[in-house]
């Protein structure tokens, strides 16, 4: 049932629509639908016309345990599209039912509604929709509470509980403020939103509330704890290297980026000609789309606001979620640069960056890359920069 809510969202939200079959990556290739038992119930029981009917009991099946948020799936074909997409890329459920008899997961996305601390919804950045809307505009996202009548959810169960002294969504648009200071480049954004993360975090422990006023009033002045100094060529060359296993390693949890990342190490290749090739290959990218740091501001800003950067729903300490932001920034330069040394049309570059948040927000990426990076030994601020700074 859709009931009217007030929600927080990004200013770019009215403005989505679903591209429906003129999608070029559509959200039900390549993933396993779920269904939850009431969805499961009335597609059950729906009358429809043969072929669909048909479609559908042959499509669904239960889950191994399965529960009552998570009851079935819809099977995929042998090419990975979903059993009950028409050869148009439209949903035969949606063409000819109309959305209501939509899955839950399928009427929502690329959305997401929070219910903690208080009600908000937004976008996955794995929607090329989404990063069409995205790539688009200069000026920066900005948050509203608006109404809007949504499909909602059952009530979250957090797992993870944070000491925020009752001032939580205002510390994460805080934090989303240092990524937008345009007075410094994106490297040195992630450097001071580490320092902000790390104080506030302190502040937060110590129950100090005049403290924590002070961060969100002021923000952190002083030098910044990681170097952001110039990097040579010796970094950069370990940075790659560094980034290499990254991709090594994360690229069998995700269909969706190990092409990619695939064909970006066997351009790079190795040794000193991997940084030659980088550096020309960076020079091709930041001229062929000159507002780049715009875009990608937008990408991070976006995934900081649908995760809900840095309470994301697991028992991890803030400056663990920090790094993982890190990883993010880093897999989205070096997968853009490298698969883009050839190409200069914005829905190629749209393409790997929505590819590479399909890993991003819909897995564990957040513990994965913290760990990654901390087992490469590049989770202190010498070892981040040298990545970041790519």
């Amino acid at each position: 049932m859709r009931e009217t809510h007030e929600f927080l969202v990004p200013d770019y939200f009215k403005h989505f629509s679903c591209k429906m079959g003129a999608c070029r990556s559509a959200c039900c290739q390549g993933w396993p639908i779920s269904i939850t038992m009431k969805n499961y119930f009335t597609l059950l029981g729906m009358d429809c016309c043969p072929e669909l009917r048909d479609r559908l009991d042959r499509s669904m099946h239960m889950v191994d345990r399965p529960t009552e948020d998570e009851y079935a799936q819809f099977s995929m074909r042998w090419d990975g599209e979903c059993a009950l997409r028409l050869p148009d890329g439209r949903c035969s459920l949606h063409a000819e039912l109309g959305p209501e008899i939509l899955s839950d997961v399928c009427d929502l996305y690329p959305r997401g509604i929070r219910t903690k601390p208080s009600l908000e919804c937004s976008c996955a950045g794995s929607c090329e929709a989404v990063l069409e809307l995205l790539i688009r505009r200069k000026e920066p996202m900005t948050f509203a509470v608006e109404p809007y009548a949504l499909r909602m959810p059952r009530p979250e169960k957090r797992l993870a509980v944070f000491e925020t002294l009752g001032r939580e969504t205002e510390i994460r648009l805080f934090f989303i403020r240092v990524m937008q200071d345009r007075s410094r480049s994106l490297p040195h954004r992630l450097a001071k939103l580490g320092d902000s993360v790390y104080r506030m975090d302190a502040a937060l422990r110590k129950k100090d509330a005049a403290q924590v006023e002070d961060l969100l009033k002021n923000g952190v002045s002083g030098t910044l704890t990681m170097d952001t100094g110039a990097v040579d060529a010796e970094h950069l060359l370990h940075g790659l290297e560094v980034v290499e296993k990254m991709i090594d390693r994360l690229d069998g949890r995700s269909d969706s980026i190990r092409d990619l990342g695939e064909a970006a190490l066997a351009y790079f290749g190795t040794g000193e000609d991997a940084l030659k090739k980088y550096e020309s290959a960076k020079k091709h990218f930041e001229a062929a789309f000159p507002d780049w740091e715009i875009f990608f501001e937008h990408m991070i800003v976006n995934h900081m606001f649908f995760s809900q950067f840095p309470y994301q729903d697991r028992p991890e300490k803030l400056m663990e979620e920090f790094i993982a932001l890190c990883a993010v920034y880093v897999l989205l330069r070096f997968l853009a640069v490298g698969c883009m040394a050839d190409k200069t049309e914005e829905t190629d570059l749209i393409d790997v960056c929505a590819a590479l948040f399909r890993l991003v927000e819909h897995t564990e990426f957040d513990r994965i890359a913290s760990k990654l990076l901390h087992s490469l030994g590049c989770n202190q601020p010498t070892g981040l920069w040298e990545l970041i700074s790519l």
